[in-house]
């Protein structure tokens, strides 16, 4: 008995090997190589309910406060456990919470505790303060691109007539590019969230291209700008939300390892991909895929081969399961565990990718339509460790569902003549829902 339920299991995973190496990668990467993002941005699914709406910030602003670094490593997502007389607080990064961003999370939630209306403005200051402090590297990162374009535009900003607006930008970016000693990085910070509304709408009406320097010293200074939006908004949710004063744990998901994956060398030509993609298809009309094929054709010539070579840099990729789907995964698979006022709500640092999106989407358990930037990542899988024949057979339905879903975007985007598109994975101005909660020091 025990043989044959391994040897059951074995030929499930050469399944999800094969699927992952036919399959998903070379769509994935088929349409990374053809558009970059699927869409713009979308933001999250919105409740009607203030308390939800509130909670949902909370978990997007705290998860964003333990993503420490700038890349893809410490994107961090979180979630609420319902328990009898208590609740825990997960939390989940790509490539793993580490101890010591989990002492630094208990000391953000010891002092969240406090919270009350009478300490809210010192309480923020407090924890904005402790974020900086933790959120060096990628603060830094931030800062140093703002003081770059801020120069750049305030030079540029010198061939403009001199109006009021000119006027106050070209102080405000003298400051920014060239701080005095005495600017602290919480007031260099502070400066640029205070930016986020009048200002950040005036450079942008400078800009006359998407990627020039107007638009790209809007998305740092917004970017910059968000650990001070952060900390303000786990504090007011802290004082607005119930549920989060029964938060007694932080419980961390263990991370599966990085795994490199290999697309098969058959694999690897745009054209077998699409006719993949024509076999999969509940609509065969001839006419629709010729025009595809045709469109293929033009944006992969024989000579250059655009697509296929971005394709063949692709036939290794190492990939991760994002902090999101190792949440989800938790979740569903215990009985036990049910999420908070059953908002099956998973807050996350960073909006979710294309293939997270989709996952989540049209997961079995039904969870709240997550913010997208719908950027095209290559390097993502499904969760795949300690698996059972069972949890077998629900990675293979939901590779599935993805693979498909895959091959009907890339039909739509040839069948649209769509061009590639160019925008941020983080957003230049909220991509969530709006706040229910007061917009201090917005």
């Amino acid at each position: 008995m025990v043989e044959r339920v391994y040897s059951s299991l074995e030929s499930l995973w050469e399944q999800i090997q094969q699927d992952e190496a036919r399959k998903l990668y070379p769509r994935l990467a088929l349409f990374e190589a053809l558009s970059g993002f699927k869409d713009k941005q979308k933001p999250r699914q919105r409740s009607e309910d203030t308390i939800c709406e509130a909670r949902r910030d909370f978990l997007d602003s705290f998860a964003y406060l333990c993503d420490v670094q700038k890349g893809g490593k410490t994107v961090t997502a979180a979630a609420l456990q319902k328990l009898h007389i208590s609740n825990f607080l997960w939390l989940a990064a790509n490539e793993g919470v580490g101890d010591d961003i989990l002492d630094y999370a208990m000391d953000v939630l010891e002092k969240l505790k406090t919270a009350t209306s009478e300490n809210q403005s010192t309480l923020q200051d407090s924890i904005f303060r402790l974020a900086v402090e933790k959120c060096k590297p990628r603060i830094q990162f931030y800062r140093d691109e703002v003081q770059k374009y801020a120069r750049n535009c305030r030079m540029a900003l010198r061939h403009r007539e001199r109006d009021d607006i000119v006027i106050r930008l070209r102080t405000k970016l003298k400051k920014l590019s060239e701080p005095p000693p005495s600017l602290t990085v919480e007031s260099y910070v502070d400066l640029c969230h205070d930016m986020r509304s009048a200002e950040i709408n005036h450079i942008k009406t400078y800009s006359a291209t998407a990627g020039d320097d107007f638009s790209k010293l809007a998305h740092y200074i917004w970017r910059l700008g968000a650990t001070r939006s952060a900390a303000n908004t786990v504090v007011e949710a802290m004082i607005t939300v119930p549920s989060l004063h029964r938060v007694s744990q932080i419980r961390r998901v263990s991370a599966p390892e990085t795994v490199e994956k290999t697309v098969h060398p058959s694999c690897m030509s745009p054209h077998e991909v699409l006719h993949g993609i024509f076999a999969d298809s509940a609509s065969h009309n001839p006419l629709q895929f010729q025009y595809a094929f045709n469109r293929l054709y033009q944006l992969d010539p024989p000579l250059a081969r655009p697509i296929y070579t971005k394709m063949a840099s692709r036939e290794k990729v190492v990939t991760r399961v994002h902090a999101e789907l190792q949440i989800a995964d938790t979740f569903s698979r215990s009985r036990d565990m049910e999420f908070v006022d059953n908002d099956k709500y998973i807050g996350c640092s960073k909006s979710a990718c294309y293939f997270c999106y989709n996952w989540l989407c049209n997961h079995k358990h039904c969870y709240v339509q997550p913010a997208t930037h719908h950027k095209i990542i290559p390097g993502c899988r499904g969760p795949d460790n300690r698996l059972n024949e069972m949890g077998a057979g629900v990675l293979i339905d939901m590779y599935s569902k993805i693979s498909r879903q895959i091959g009907q975007d890339i039909f739509e985007f040839l069948q649209q003549n769509a061009q590639p598109r160019l925008q941020y994975m983080s957003t230049e101005a909220s991509s969530r829902a709006p706040s229910q909660l007061s917009a201090t020091r917005d």
